[in-house]
């Protein structure tokens, strides 16, 4: 005799959970990035040199931009506020004084010689400013406290020579912050799905006309349609070069349905906006915070650990965001505008950088300041030298900001040779997708925006004939409800993405889409707040398999991998044959690439 239709759950229940604490962090340290660490340096060189001025040197514009006019004309008045400090001594009552007002007294040993040494290697009218510059540069003047200098130094950075190639490979993943309404992404077509569709999204359902019909097999509905606006992401679609991942979310163990989500493991803070963006980007979703690490960093950790010993770089595009983050590994954050940035007068100070950055220190604030200055002008640098003079191999134009990270990222892998990459991470993201209202007309708009920038970056990456290296795929931190709040959707679980590159077994959706969406059933836990089947692990680790994954490192790289049944919830037989690592044949089909059984 079949079970009893459980009683729905309070829809209380199904509302975000309340925001946690986070653990004890400096904020301060989480924000100060290589890029705008030097955005600081340049800033605080200005300052000094050029006082409170807009657009009055080549520096940068601090300050507000004042004209007067004479004769009827305008001109800038520059600068308009400058520090007035004055030498009243010696050589080093001098510096002692600039030692008191601005660190307090509290310059190391090693810190006063490098002020000294800038102080009278410049000229008589700019050894003060040098000798402000220096001080501005050290950890006494950015930190509070006595610094407890250290008498071992910093050891150097590792210059190994990388080992010969063995190829490259890369991966692009672009995040849709805000949870992004995918169940109007792909639509089930000429079936009765598509009538539960209509019948649960209300005034949010896609007509027929506003759907680019394409096939698939292994699905409950033979026929689905794409959003017309994903015409270019269609046409890779019928080349076999891209495949729509269905039914996926945040999972920390398998949820049967809705009356087994009540005694399973749970994912952190169900339906809220950090805590599921934490959780798709570490995949570790029951876990508060980032402990865990990046998915895309652990993967490049294990890379670069394995038995290849692939030369791994991890760039970000979104900050400090987790997804990149490795335990060993390190997010290199680019801005999508001017790559990473670089310290205007990096040549001159270098030496002092080198001797400020060496300094240990007992005080934890102090020798993190000196690391993220390190990290800071050695990933600027890196990236800037690596930028610099770059062209594409196609007339590449820019019109969103989109495009221009997609476009810094072209230009990175454009230097893979010159980098000597062998696996590159990138990570980027695209806002906008919290529609609680006008999904319809937003969503057009962002996915028209995304199909643009995804035709001039697959053209680019044909120029340079990378694209058989190049996989792209999506996450987001949840779907939204298929039924309508009136014009919009709000927070709900799972949904459907979509995967491209030159050497994907595409053509299909991959993973089994609901086979249900009416309203009350199995996997609804109120208001079409569909639970997802499948794991980000089920497309994540055959794409981690692609790079060069050994069997040895899932465990370690993947977390929740052994609470998931491998035939059923992770996707085979993703590539075409001979395009993983070893050139060896794709694993039989198996699992739910495709259909399958559930």
């Amino acid at each position: 005799e079949a079970e009893p239709e459980p009683e729905a759950e309070p829809e209380s229940e199904m509302e975000p959970e309340p925001e946690p604490e986070e653990p004890v962090l400096a904020p301060e340290f989480q924000i100060f990035t290589p890029p705008f660490f030097v955005g600081y340096l340049n800033g605080m060189s200005s300052l000094i040199k050029s006082g409170v001025s807009g657009n009055c040197d080549s520096g940068e514009t601090l300050g507000i931009n004042p004209h007067y006019i004479t004769e009827g004309r305008w001109s800038p008045i520059c600068p308009h506020g400058v520090l007035a400090y004055r030498p009243v001594g010696s050589t080093n009552e001098t510096l002692t004084e600039l030692d008191v007002l601005l660190t307090g007294g509290r310059l190391s040993p090693v810190s006063k010689a490098i002020v000294k040494t800038a102080y009278e290697g410049s000229r008589p009218g700019q050894r003060i400013q040098a000798a402000q510059q220096a001080i501005a540069m050290t950890a006494e003047f950015n930190t509070l406290g006595d610094p407890l200098p250290k008498k071992v130094p910093r050891p150097p950075p590792s210059q190994d020579e990388p080992p010969s190639s063995k190829g490259y490979k890369a991966v692009v993943m672009m995040f849709m912050a805000g949870g992004a309404d995918t169940f109007n992404m792909i639509v089930p077509q000429d079936c009765d799905l598509y009538q539960e569709y209509r019948d649960i999204r209300t005034d949010l359902a896609l007509e027929p006309t506003e759907l680019i019909k394409f096939s698939t097999e292994g699905q409950t509905c033979k026929l689905f349609g794409v959003h017309a606006r994903f015409r270019f992401l269609k046409d890779l679609y019928d080349k076999g070069q891209a495949a729509f991942i269905a039914n996926v979310g945040n999972l920390a163990a398998p949820i049967k349905d809705k009356s087994h989500f009540r005694s399973a493991q749970r994912c952190h803070g169900l339906f809220s906006h950090s805590d599921q963006q934490n959780g798709a980007q570490t995949l570790k979703c029951q876990e508060m915070g980032t402990a865990a690490k990046g998915t895309g960093g652990r993967i490049a950790d294990a890379l670069a650990s394995g038995v290849h010993k692939f030369r791994t770089t991890s760039f970000s595009l979104a900050g400090t965001s987790i997804w990149p983050q490795g335990f060993e590994t390190p997010r290199e954050i680019v801005d999508s505008r001017v790559g990473s940035g670089q310290f205007n007068e990096y040549e001159r100070w270098r030496f002092a950088i080198d001797n400020i950055t060496a300094q240990r220190h007992g005080n934890l604030y102090a020798d993190a300041y000196a690391e993220a200055f390190l990290d800071a002008i050695q990933t600027t640098e890196k990236v800037g030298q690596a930028l610099n003079g770059v062209k594409t191999a196609t007339n590449y134009p820019t019109p969103t900001r989109l495009d221009r990270e997609l476009h810094q990222v072209a230009k990175l892998i454009r230097t893979r040779d010159a980098r000597k990459a062998e696996r590159d991470f990138f990570f980027l993201t695209i806002g906008g997708w919290d529609m609680h209202s006008n999904m319809k007309a937003s969503l057009d708009r962002k996915f028209n925006e995304i199909d643009g920038a995804l035709g001039r970056f697959v053209a680019e990456m044909e120029g340079q004939q990378v694209w058989n290296d190049i996989v792209f795929v999506t996450e987001s931190e949840f779907a939204r409800t298929l039924d309508s709040n009136g014009g919009g959707s709000d927070h709900a679980w799972a949904g459907n993405h979509f995967m491209i590159g030159g050497s994907l077994r595409g053509g299909r959706i991959m993973n089994k889409f609901p086979g249900a969406l009416r309203a009350g059933n199995d996997h609804d836990l109120g208001r079409g707040r569909m639970i997802p089947e499948f794991p980000w692990e089920s497309m994540m680790l055959p794409l981690a398999e692609w790079l060069g994954l050994q069997p040895d490192q899932e465990a370690t790289t993947f977390p929740n991998l052994a609470r998931f049944n491998r035939t059923q919830h992770i996707i085979h037989n993703m590539f075409k044959q001979g395009s993983d690592n070893d050139g060896k044949p794709g694993t039989g089909e198996g699992g739910q690439n495709g259909g399958g059984s559930r």
